[in-house]
């Protein structure tokens, strides 16, 4: 009898409980967002706190009044800050640089100035790739800037918000790099 029990027990679905993740915003959860900017495929930007995350659209609190946002419609959505990373990184790679030529150009401690002192060296390429570094983020934390939450998909037209800067050389090949943390 016990076996028939278990066995029915194991064979009966039950009801899960999860919450459904929607399927209309990649990468875009609904935690604890103070502040996010949506832009549309008109090239408006709004800002405002974020309510609902639904499959197909997003609802806002624009000003003390909800405001729906259909998600074909949307382009993009950032938050307010950015990490600190990218301002660390540049100041260590800037304080290696420092270092190393500071490294290079002094003087050592003691009775033989122009001696080889690897000790010295390596501790001021490692203090200055530190300061450099902290001096970095410290300037990072003072530029607030915005981390894109979601980017939708090139849907047709774009709309070019900042026009690109006048190239001096025109008819000539050329590179151009972009890096994102």
């Amino acid at each position: 009898m016990r076996w028939i029990a278990v066995m029915v027990a194991t064979l009966v679905p039950g009801a899960v409980g999860a919450q459904e993740t929607p399927q209309g915003w990649p990468g875009l959860a609904t935690s604890d967002l103070s502040t996010v900017y949506v832009l549309d495929d008109a090239g408006m930007e709004t800002s405002g706190r974020l309510i609902r995350l639904n499959p197909d659209s997003l609802d806002l609190l624009v000003d003390g009044a909800e405001r729906r946002f259909e998600a074909i419609r949307v382009t993009r959505i950032q938050k307010r800050g950015d990490s600190l990373r990218n301002g660390a990184l540049i100041g260590a790679v800037v304080g290696l640089g420092m270092g190393l030529v500071g490294g290079g150009i002094s003087d050592c401690p003691g009775d033989d100035p122009g001696g080889s002192c690897p000790g010295t060296r390596a501790s001021l390429v490692l203090f200055s790739t530190g300061l450099y570094a902290a001096i970095g983020t410290a300037i990072d934390a003072l530029v607030i800037g915005r981390t894109t939450l979601y980017q939708a998909a090139n849907k047709g037209p774009t709309v070019v918000l900042e026009a690109p800067a006048p190239s001096t050389y025109r008819g000539r090949p050329g590179i151009n790099l972009i890096v994102r943390w």
